[in-house]
């Protein structure tokens, strides 16, 4: 319909797990991924609170190059979380120790832990985010209305024009 969209970040990303992925989330995911990726219509992205991992790319994140992209100051956005990270490598680590027959330093892990959830937790902030132009500035929530209104005057000086191919879609 050649509309604008417009895109309220406020997700912890995709569910994972064995009951998630038999319920299609895999597939549902995606098929908003790939929706986003074929979409020519200008995208305005505000970040709102939450924004984590592929339920940042279909919600239209920098990756995906929206014409606007703005943060509340409640925001935060990281690949994933700090804690899911420290797990990840906590995990990992654990394996490797192993694998290899040797005994996984417990103490050392939960330095490593904290280490990463603290990097984490700072650099998933709005100001560190907005400091690396990740985004288009960060605004008061009160003036959400204004900066839409404005992004939507700023895109409507050229033609809007969607497009007819809209990528393969499984079902």
């Amino acid at each position: 319909s050649n509309t604008p969209l417009l895109f309220l970040h406020n997700t912890t990303g995709y569910m994972v797990g064995k009951e998630y992925e038999e319920g299609g989330i895999i597939k549902h995911g995606s098929m908003m991924i790939n929706a986003v990726a074929n979409s020519k219509v200008p995208h305005i992205s505000i970040l709102l609170g939450a924004s984590y991992g592929a339920g940042h790319y279909g919600m239209c994140g920098r990756a995906f190059d929206p014409r606007f992209l703005f943060a509340w100051p409640s925001s935060k956005s990281a690949v994933m979380g700090g804690a899911q990270l420290a797990g990840v490598i906590s995990i990992v680590g654990r394996a490797s120790a192993e694998s290899r027959g040797q005994v996984f330093d417990e103490a050392a892990d939960a330095g490593i832990r904290a280490m990463i959830e603290n990097q984490i937790e700072a650099e998933s902030l709005p100001m560190f985010l907005s400091g690396r132009l990740y985004d288009d500035g960060v605004i008061d929530p009160r003036d959400t209305r204004t900066v839409v209104g404005m992004c939507l005057s700023a895109i409507a000086t050229a033609p809007i024009q969607g497009t007819e191919n809209f990528g393969v879609f499984r079902m």
